[in-house]
């Protein structure tokens, strides 16, 4: 008998943390609805910080794979940034804008 697949406990309080209500979701419910709250959250970011293509970052993320300042090279549909030079990418709240002096 087929029964569906019911959410991890570390899944279930990444949900609780994004503010996603959990009962009775099944695993893959939870995650679609994870995954559509990260989204929001990153272009909520994007809008709020004025994030663009072309405009130089610092990285404050915990990731060691990436250098500590960047230029923006894209802004991808489901919200992550890409950066010149690279294939890497981060959720947008892994950075912040540089302010160029003039």
């Amino acid at each position: 008998m087929y029964s569906v697949r019911k959410p991890t406990g570390k899944q279930i309080k990444y949900a609780k943390d994004l503010r996603i209500i959990t009962k009775d979701k099944s695993f893959r419910v939870l995650s679609a609805e994870i995954e559509d709250k990260l989204e929001m959250n990153s272009f909520e970011y994007i809008q709020n910080m004025k994030l663009k293509p072309g405009m130089k970052v610092e990285y404050i993320g915990n990731r060691k794979d990436l250098p500590k300042y960047l230029t923006i090279s894209s802004i991808a549909k489901n919200g992550f940034i890409f950066f010149k030079g690279s294939s890497k990418y981060c959720r947008p709240w892994n950075i912040i804008a540089i302010k160029i002096e003039e």
